[in-house]
């Protein structure tokens, strides 16, 4: 999960060079920071 505003963005465009894609976002709290799921697609076999 990454923090979009984390760095100013820099994680979760780090993640989306890896290939990684946004899935889902969720708090824990109200107060809690946005976390975003990332996600990729692997090879099977």
């Amino acid at each position: 999960m990454a923090e979009p505003p984390a760095g100013g963005g820099k994680v979760q465009r780090l993640y989306e060079g890896w290939g990684y894609r946004p899935f889902n976002s969720q708090r824990a709290t109200e107060v809690s920071p946005e976390l975003v799921a990332m996600i990729r697609a692997v090879a099977v076999g």
